[in-house]
């Protein structure tokens, strides 16, 4: 074996040696308050089949963010925010960072999806309002002037997310108002973890 391709191949293993950990750092450890934020959110439905009528509220106190790959529309990137009003404790950050927040996923959450585009700016989002027996997914701005309006305060730089938003979405028809989706958050959280959709 030349010297130059076995000085090549130890430069590469040594490269990957040193960068595997840098990858395994980002991406924690985390302390309680990685997770801990506060977020309103409120959906309220006058008629819209099959669900009952009735305002139902999430009051979160715990959230984490995931960057997504491969999400549909246009196999794209995304930030995964998802919010739950249990507080954060040793126990909801295991089920978070072990089991992808299964547990409390078994109860009430909100969740958003950022859908990302170049320099990480928001093209599309979506919120998931999820209460026992009621779910309601719906994309609540992807016009430039709803993202300007609703998302001002949004910062990404790979590792953190910084959001500051609060909107409503509504569906009306013939002058009534037959759903609304309200929001309130101000987050500042670490990515927990990459995933591939």
């Amino acid at each position: 074996m030349k010297l130059g391709s076995l000085v090549t191949r130890t430069a590469i293993v040594v490269i990957a040696v040193f960068l595997g950990p840098l990858r395994a750092n980002f991406y924690g450890p985390f302390t309680l308050q990685d997770f801990q934020t506060k977020a309103a959110f409120e959906l309220v439905v006058n008629e819209v089949r099959p669900l009952a009528p009735g305002t139902s509220k999430i009051a979160a106190q715990s959230a984490y963010v995931v960057l997504a790959h491969g999400l549909v529309p246009g196999n794209s990137d995304g930030l995964e925010i998802q919010f739950f009003p249990k507080p954060i404790t040793e126990k909801v950050k295991a089920d978070i960072l072990e089991n992808d927040a299964k547990e409390l996923k078994k109860a009430s959450y909100a969740a958003f999806v950022l859908f990302l585009g170049k320099d990480n700016k928001i093209w599309q989002a979506n919120l998931s309002f999820v209460v026992p027996g009621t779910t309601v997914a719906r994309t609540v701005a992807w016009k430039p002037d709803e993202l300007k309006k609703y998302f001002p305060d949004y910062r990404f730089d790979g590792k953190r997310v910084v959001l500051k938003s609060k909107g409503s979405y509504l569906e009306s028809e013939k002058g009534r108002e037959n759903l609304k989706l309200s929001w309130d958050v101000d987050l500042n959280l670490p990515v927990v973890r990459e995933v591939k959709r």
